[in-house]
């Protein structure tokens, strides 16, 4: 009797019941354990329903109801790559979607600061008196060396953009899936896209933010230990901040005729503007010797001064950016235009 009463259903032996969880149940909750809170309940909603109708139809083929339901859980894969997928976050440093923006960025970036750096750093030198050799061969650290610290910003950059794209409500259109309405005539300029203007933002910020620090941090230093910086110290009077001001409202032009889809003259008009109002303020700036800083040369007159060979050469510069901004503005116009008349292709959209 005793043993009788020690049975699971003796007198003040507390039932037991026992909750079986299921593997659907422990995937689910570790899927939307990764998803923000206002979307668990519809994601939890659709990807039961998704286990469910796999396994049915692998129990209809004869599988084992154990087996059907591992077999599907298994070719969904990681929870927490599922969840990447449902909310559009990077599992990565840099994404598939942003990666090619990241290296057009990186490569723009490299080739427009590094070379004009190198430059102004052998000016810089030969103004002090230092000799050719010296001129050429230290630069080049202090290159490599901004080279190592532009690539880790961009990376920066991009790897915060990438995680943003993802909360952002347009995340699809920004991640332009491949179609082959994208493709063009071999003779066209690619089609301009939102990754474009992520780089061009990256470029934009990284040569601002060089604007600023090259007036604490500068390779030339007084007698003091100071700082000297390398652009004229008069410009932040009025022409930093304006060409600053230039380089946002390209910006926003630019996010406003990606958002309209097509080639418009508005914002044609407005780029071309733009670009003039930036180019031709800097090479009469440049002209008139007025970019880098005189006190570089610490009086011994070796900066070169007005119309000088440097002028030239940032002149030159200066007009192939503009003919080559202004082409491609106003050549998108002709892309346009052969697309609406192409009504006769046998590939043309229905409603042409």
């Amino acid at each position: 009797m005793a043993g009788d009463r020690q049975g699971p259903y003796a007198p003040g032996r507390r039932r037991i019941r026992t909750v079986t969880i299921s593997l659907t149940d422990r995937y689910v909750a570790a899927t939307v354990r990764h998803v923000p809170e206002k979307h668990r309940r519809e994601i939890e909603r659709e990807l039961r329903a998704a286990i469910a109708d796999d396994i049915d139809a692998r129990t209809v083929h004869g599988e084992a109801p154990a087996d059907a339901e591992y077999a599907a859980l298994r070719e969904l894969g990681d929870p927490t790559m599922l969840a990447a997928r449902y909310t559009r976050r990077a599992v990565a440093l840099i994404g598939p979607d942003t990666y090619p923006a990241y290296i057009h960025a990186l490569r723009a970036s490299c080739w427009s600061v590094l070379p004009i750096l190198y430059v102004v750093l052998v000016l810089v030198l030969r103004a002090h008196g230092e000799n050719a050799w010296t001129a050429i061969f230290r630069p080049i650290g202090i290159t490599l060396t901004v080279a190592m610290y532009l690539a880790v910003g961009v990376t920066g950059l991009f790897a915060i953009a990438d995680r943003r794209r993802g909360d952002h409500p347009d995340a699809a259109v920004l991640a332009e899936p491949w179609t082959p309405d994208r493709l063009t005539a071999v003779d066209d300029p690619r089609p301009a896209r939102w990754s474009d203007l992520i780089a061009e933002i990256v470029l934009a910020a990284v040569l601002i933010v060089a604007l600023f620090v090259q007036r604490v941090l500068s390779p030339v230093t007084t007698t003091g230990g100071a700082a000297v910086p390398i652009i004229n110290p008069a410009l932040w009077a009025f022409w930093v901040p304006y060409f600053i001001a230039v380089i946002v409202l390209a910006l926003v032009v630019k996010a406003v005729d990606l958002r309209l889809r097509e080639w418009n003259p508005i914002t044609a008009a407005a780029t071309t503007a733009l670009t003039l109002a930036g180019t031709v303020p800097l090479s009469w700036l440049f002209w008139q010797a007025q970019v880098l800083n005189h006190a570089l040369t610490h009086d011994t007159g070796a900066l070169p001064a007005s119309g000088s060979w440097i002028a030239w050469l940032a002149i030159l510069v200066l007009a192939l950016i503009t003919v080559a901004s202004l082409l491609r503005t106003w050549r998108s116009r002709n892309r346009n235009r052969a697309g609406d008349t192409d009504v006769g292709s046998p590939y043309a959209k229905a409603e042409r």
